[in-house]
């Protein structure tokens, strides 16, 4: 897996992090149904005897899909963090906006 290596000094915005995070989330969604679908005539059921090697790509198959989905809950939960940070900061600032009102008054 190919992994993105930034500067110190370089950092992210809380958009770009989003949209890097959507991305990913899209390309781990496609690789989960690629895996689903090499998975699928592995463990149906079939009158003939199961290739050699077949019982070993199953479980190869199914801990790829369990890394997968780790990643897919983690990027989702790095989305929702994402909205409760933008939430939070709107309303700081609608207090920030009340309380200069309050001291005008």
């Amino acid at each position: 897996m190919a992994m993105m290596v930034l500067p110190r000094e370089e950092k992210l915005s809380q958009d770009e992090i989003v949209l890097g995070t959507k991305a990913v989330i899209q390309g781990l969604e496609t690789l989960r149904g690629e895996h689903r679908a090499l998975l699928a005539p592995l463990v149906a059921p079939e009158a003939g005897e199961a290739e050699p090697g077949s019982q070993e790509r199953c479980i190869l198959l199914r801990r790829s899909l369990e890394a997968i989905e780790l990643g897919l809950g983690e990027a989702q939960v790095i989305l929702a963090l994402s909205s409760h940070l933008g939430a939070v900061e709107s309303e700081k600032q609608k207090l920030r906006a009340q309380v200069r009102r309050l001291v005008q008054e």
